[in-house]
């Protein structure tokens, strides 16, 4: 089983992640890791859907190994491109029709694909600025901004679960929680999916 644990800065992914053994958690790529300064759009897009395809692969190989991964962040990374673009971040929305393309391309060639449970929690804004407050253990140097995508985030999982009701859930949860197999290869359920979300 692959399960996602998703949010917005501070909202307690890597909190929740970290309760499980190591060998069981796919961390997120190094942050500093980024497309060449001079790659065109597409490039770019291509570049963030091969580091999506990676983590992916990951997942796979964690849970051919333990039965369970448990991905700090979503793998199938599409929504930041598409929340970027829903807070109104003016280039994002041409970013986004790319990985689009691209994302889609990947599921058919099973490179890339839906967990079977993500856990998408969204706290209130004070409490997310409370606890970015209250942790001196890390900079979040982004938060105002990632702090914007919050409410986007929350649609894009909201459109998942209305596509597929019960692969999401608001909370973080308990070890005991059921855990339903599902395809991770669907296209029919992928454009289902996205032509549920909000237009841009």
């Amino acid at each position: 089983m692959i399960t996602v644990v998703e949010g917005p800065s501070a909202a307690g992914k890597s909190t929740h992640a970290g309760a499980f053994r190591p060998a069981l958690v796919v961390g997120e790529h190094p942050g500093h890791v980024t497309p060449d300064a001079t790659a065109s759009l597409e490039e770019q897009s291509a570049f963030w859907v091969r580091r999506n395809e990676a983590r992916w692969a990951r997942a796979l190989r964690t849970q051919a190994a333990h039965g369970l991964a448990v991905c700090d962040t979503d793998p199938l990374k599409l929504h930041y491109a598409w929340t970027l673009a829903r807070a109104g971040q003016s280039s994002a929305a041409d970013a986004f029709a790319r990985q689009l393309r691209l994302t889609r391309e990947a599921i058919t060639r099973r490179r890339l694909g839906a967990a079977d449970l993500v856990a998408c929690v969204v706290p209130s804004e004070a409490a997310l600025r409370e606890r970015r407050a209250g942790d001196t253990t890390r900079r979040r140097r982004h938060f105002e901004s990632h702090l914007r995508l919050a409410g986007p985030l929350a649609e894009w999982y909201a459109a998942l679960e209305a596509t597929d009701p019960g692969r999401v859930i608001r909370h973080w949860p308990e070890r005991t929680h059921p855990l339903v197999r599902r395809a991770h290869y669907d296209v029919d359920l992928f454009d289902a999916w996205m032509a549920r979300l909000p237009s841009l």
